[in-house]
């Protein structure tokens, strides 16, 4: 493991943005936050959550057990880490502020409008079925589905 370094703590999910936007959760739905300091590696979040998406930009979403989703705003408002956004996911994915997906508790695909203002839907519905999803800063995003098949989204791409 000589291509590995260990860093302390312990975590049961993670997400990497970059080299200093790193989160995790741990098995007691602990959010933590990595400190680019190995010999005190994590801060704790508020909040708990079932996953976790983080950006190279900074940007991070959290869903939580009972399929809420959260965004992160801890370093723009002292008074409140996080910001509830309606929906209803089991998995979210996030490459930049602008690139967020996520996928509902029936499997069905989401992609984020940029626009979580009070009374609009923030999610706009793509056809497909999936239980998991990546999303790239570059805008890339990729799903498998329950049998293991792997797709490449096309959608914004010209014909």
């Amino acid at each position: 493991m000589a291509d590995w370094v260990k860093v302390a703590g312990g975590l049961s999910a993670i997400s990497v943005g970059s080299r200093t936007t790193v989160w995790g959760v741990n098995a007691a739905s602990a959010i933590y936050r990595y400190t680019n300091y190995d010999a005190n590696p994590w801060m704790n979040i508020p909040g708990g959550l079932s996953d976790i998406g983080a950006a190279a930009d900074g940007t991070v979403w959290v869903v939580n057990s009972g399929n809420q989703i959260y965004r992160y705003i801890g370093d723009q408002d002292s008074s409140t880490a996080w910001k509830g956004v309606p929906g209803s996911l089991k998995r979210i994915a996030v490459g930049s502020r602008t690139n967020v997906w996520g996928i509902d508790p029936a499997g069905s695909i989401y992609r984020y409008t940029n626009n979580d203002a009070s009374g609009t839907n923030p999610w706009i519905k793509i056809s497909g079925v999936a239980t998991d999803i990546g999303a790239g800063a570059d805008g890339t995003v990729w799903h498998v589905n329950s049998a293991g098949d792997i797709y490449r989204y096309t959608g914004d791409q010209p014909s």
